[in-house]
């Protein structure tokens, strides 16, 4: 029987906490912590309630550190906010973030930042919680982000456990990795989830050479840059912009698909 919407949330609450919460005259402050390891054994249960199920586990497995950041760490951030604005009107706007708790490629216990972002009386009055798609989250929540540090993090997928057919050595597509980057970063802009899609899936593969030839520090700057191109668009020209450019660019690289 696939998991339902009741028992991936029993399964986000099982591995993330929060960790503080500070409000006063001088402001207010919520921190969250979530465990990815824990979240890695039942992905399964949030790929059936959450995600699409034209695609395998395994398939979901390779990129389980982007659907970590993009989809139930949003989720969590908004169960967090709701759960803080739901029975309270608070003065002064709240900061939030969400730190991740990881083994890295050696064992070693690492945390990182994942998202930050703000909500305050003006926003909560608008919603209507028990009706809001948290799909649609960081669309609300006010400045949303993924830090610079999980998007690092993420860049290396999949990993190295991709075969290779044949003597030759598959190429470094750039333009496919500054693709797969903007679909990431288009998460904080378009309601639509442009990493779903057929040319969402098709830039990741063939980005995926990249994280064998080039290093981490090459992987990131190549990443911001792409982060700060769509940022840029969207103070300059607002969030409509910024999709719509989304959906050439989705049209370009569906157009390379054979």
């Amino acid at each position: 029987m696939a998991s339902s919407e009741e028992d991936a949330y029993s399964a986000l609450k099982s591995f993330s906490t929060l960790t503080s919460k500070t409000i006063n005259d001088a402001g207010c402050l919520v921190t969250a912590s979530m465990d990815f390891n824990k979240y890695a054994e039942k992905l399964a249960i949030f790929r059936d309630a959450w995600l699409s199920r034209d695609y395998s586990v395994d398939f979901y497995q390779q990129r389980r550190k982007q659907i970590f950041v993009y989809v139930v760490v949003k989720r969590f951030a908004e169960l967090v906010t709701e759960a803080l604005y739901s029975d309270k009107t608070l003065s002064s706007t709240c900061a939030f973030s969400i730190t991740v708790t990881y083994d890295d490629k050696f064992g070693a216990s690492q945390k990182l930042t994942a998202v930050t972002w703000k909500f305050d009386d003006s926003t909560n009055k608008k919603m209507v919680w028990e009706k809001f798609d948290a799909r649609n989250f960081a669309d609300v929540a006010i400045d949303y982000k993924v830090s610079p540090d999980a998007v690092s993090w993420l860049s290396d997928e999949p990993s190295m456990s991709d075969e290779k057919n044949g003597t030759t050595e598959p190429t470094c597509q750039l333009d496919m990795l500054n693709a797969n980057a903007a679909f990431i970063r288009a998460t904080t802009y378009c309601k639509k989830d442009y990493m779903d899609t057929p040319a969402g899936v098709y830039a990741l593969s063939m980005s995926r050479p990249c994280a064998q030839s080039m290093t981490e520090a090459q992987i990131k700057d190549a990443f911001m840059k792409t982060a700060d191109q769509i940022d840029n668009l969207a103070k300059a020209k607002g969030r409509v912009a910024v999709c719509k450019w989304m959906d050439g660019l989705e049209r370009e690289v569906k157009r390379q698909i054979n």
